[in-house]
Parts: structure tokens; C-alpha cells; sequence
């Protein structure tokens, strides 16, 4: 009886770490993010799909003593561009660089944009958003 239900936990425990087979079809790999250009401003990133969404990695750097801040923003939306989330990365002052990172679960359609900023909070530039997918 006893060697019964460890041959019985043994399955079920073999049976739960498994891998599930979508996950052994999903690709992992990494793709490069590309910000549209901004004056003062340096974005870059990437981003995987992943089992529960997109995982997106965000970096800004403030490359101007005249610019206050600067933001670099990635927008995930669902099929019809009806519900979106977003993950953004904002670096105040010279030289200063921030990274953000986040899974995103809508997974239809990935854009990006920048911005600049002044000290009031008032955005000073927004670029256009750049469809990734």
C-alpha cells in the first residue's frame, strides 16, 4: 500500500513540473526596441514574448543641459486598440539615465513614442507613435 501511493505521488509530482506544451512553443526571443528620435533625448529597450504577455525592458538618458526631463514610452494594446497599458521610462536631469521594466499582458499591437519635458511638468516634445507590431 504504502509503495502504491509513492508511485501515485511520484506521478503527480512528475505530472505538475512538466512544461506545458504551449510553453515549449513559444519563442523567447529577444527583440530590440527602435524610439523615434528625439533632440536631447536617448531611448532604447527591448521586449520578449512570453506565456503571460510581452515583457518589456525601457531605458531614457537626458543627453541635454537645457532639457529638464525625458521619457521614453512603450504602448501595449489589445486587437481593436480599444484597452491598452503602457510602461514609460523618465530620466530628469543631465546625464541621468532610468531603465523600467514590465510585463505587459495586452499583446495584439506594441508602439512606442518620446517626449521631453520641461521643470513646470509640461511636455515640451512628443514624437509621433512608432508601431512596432
Amino acid at each position: 500500500m504504502r509503495r502504491i501511493s509513492l508511485a501515485v505521488a511520484s506521478a503527480a509530482m512528475l505530472a505538475l513540473s512538466a512544461v506545458p506544451a504551449s510553453a515549449a512553443t513559444m519563442g523567447s526571443t529577444t527583440h530590440k526596441l527602435s524610439f523615434p528620435a528625439e533632440t536631447g533625448l536617448k531611448a532604447w529597450g527591448t521586449y520578449t514574448r512570453v506565456a503571460k504577455g510581452i515583457k518589456v525592458n525601457v531605458c531614457a538618458e537626458d543627453m541635454s543641459r537645457s532639457i529638464y526631463a525625458v521619457g521614453a514610452v512603450t504602448v501595449a494594446s489589445n486587437s481593436t486598440y480599444k484597452k491598452h497599458t503602457n510602461l514609460g521610462a523618465v530620466a530628469f536631469g543631465y546625464h541621468q539615465t532610468i531603465c523600467r521594466s514590465m510585463t505587459l499582458r495586452l499583446t495584439s499591437h506594441l508602439q512606442v513614442y518620446s517626449f521631453t519635458a520641461n521643470n513646470k511638468g509640461m511636455i515640451t516634445h512628443q514624437t509621433k507613435m512608432k508601431k512596432i507590431f
